[in-house]
């Protein structure tokens, strides 16, 4: 039987695994409050939330002050505490989530072939509770969420840490698949990973990456040599 190409394949998980149904995910969660979203304020939580997500990439505040402010303003209105909306948000997030294209049968076909594993940049409760529903927990090992382990890709620490959770193969064997061609691809270039861009919409951005697919089925051949 011919040997497969990578011992190893690391994934990122919002948009390259499954979608991330932000919008859908928090008009459900307003209409549970019975908060009634203006425009005016709409664009308000917006520009907090984008605030905050800026300051916790940057390390000037930790998840739980994001959580806990990003859901202030309707929070307000409905007198409600703000982390129970925030919980009730990610809650949706499980509940709406669902592979994209072609993912789940690609998945299938390679989990008995290689080892797999995840590395995302996220908040621990939707991370775990959507491969939870999915099912899928058994074959992803090591699965290493930003929020647990305190650093966020590109940085090297979160590929370091992965690694040593992997055995520490080599590097060259471990090939990295992700959406976004900063966080994913050059962080785990920067490591000597092997990188697969998915790039679904076919952008023209620069990403040097060993691999570029635009249907994830298409993972398969070059994960295994076919």
């Amino acid at each position: 039987m011919k040997q497969a190409s990578y011992d190893w394949v690391l994934f990122d998980l919002d948009e390259t695994l499954l979608d991330f149904p932000v919008a859908r995910a928090l008009e459900r969660t307003l209409q549970i409050y019975g908060v009634a979203p203006t425009p005016p304020k709409m664009a308000e939580y917006h520009a907090l939330n984008q605030r905050l997500w800026q300051q916790y990439n940057s390390g000037e505040i930790d998840a739980a002050h994001l959580q806990q402010t990003r859901f202030s303003l309707f929070a307000e209105q409905v007198n409600v505490a703000p982390m129970a909306m925030n919980d009730t948000f990610l809650q949706q997030i499980i509940a709406l989530s669902v592979p994209l294209e072609g993912v789940e049968e690609t998945l299938k076909t390679l989990k008995d072939k290689v080892r797999m594993g995840i590395i995302t940049n996220g908040f621990s409760l939707p991370q775990r509770g959507r491969l939870d529903k999915l099912g899928w927990n058994a074959w992803f090992e090591p699965l290493v969420i930003s929020d647990e382990v305190q650093v966020t890709k590109p940085a090297a620490a979160i590929f370091q840490h992965a690694l040593a959770q992997m055995g520490q193969p080599s590097p060259a064997r471990v090939l990295m698949v992700g959406d976004n061609p900063k966080t994913d691809i050059a962080g785990a270039a920067a490591q000597g990973l092997a990188t697969c861009w998915y790039n679904p919409g076919r952008e023209a951005g620069p990403c040097d990456a060993t691999h570029e697919i635009h249907h994830f089925a298409h993972l398969s051949a070059i994960v295994l040599g076919a």
